[in-house]
């Protein structure tokens, strides 16, 4: 199988979601590891809020490359941008499995991401300062940073929604033969 994916990695209110959807509008397939790890969840019984506890959990007794794994099942077509990587054990798994692309990184400030997670208002979104921070040291113990410094390519998204749907309607452009 000749899969050529894309791999998003950003923090939480990055633009992860945004990237997706100019990647999307575009005709390509996106999968969003953390809709996996929601249904999941939601399948369990359980409150969305928990999905992340719920997640550690699944790494702990399956693998940090479990949620990769479930990913890969749902590729229908020979072009994927998987968003939502967290860790460098996914990154391996996707690498031994698909033709990945690239591993593309979303830079925010950490004020800007605070806001927007506040004014998306999903679920698992932190509804003040405290639960921020709490939200970023998991993904950071998940092994984020590492994916995020040692990614083939960076979008920062520090301005305004269009312009960075702009950077990366060109970066798609750029990169994806399709």
């Amino acid at each position: 199988m000749h899969i050529k994916a894309v791999l998003i990695v950003g923090m939480p209110g990055s633009g992860k979601d945004e990237f997706a959807s100019v990647a999307r509008d575009l005709g390509i397939q996106v999968i969003n590891m953390g809709d996996i790890v929601r249904e999941f969840t939601s399948k369990m019984g359980k409150s969305i809020s928990e999905s992340g506890n719920i997640a550690s959990r699944e790494r702990e007794i399956n693998g940090k490359d479990i949620w990769a794994i479930r990913t890969m099942e749902r590729i229908s077509g020979s072009l994927v941008v998987i968003e939502g990587i967290r860790n460098m054990e996914e990154i391996e798994r996707f690498r031994k499995d698909l033709s990945v692309g690239l591993v593309v990184g979303i830079s925010s400030g950490k004020g800007k991401r605070f806001e927007r997670l506040l004014k998306r208002g999903r679920g698992d979104d932190p509804k003040n300062l405290e639960e921020f921070e709490k939200r970023e040291n998991r993904e950071l113990s998940w092994g984020i940073g590492q994916v995020l410094a040692t990614a083939d390519a960076y979008i920062c998204n520090d301005g305004s929604i269009e312009e960075f749907r702009s950077k990366v309607m060109e970066f798609l452009r750029e990169h994806i033969n399709q």
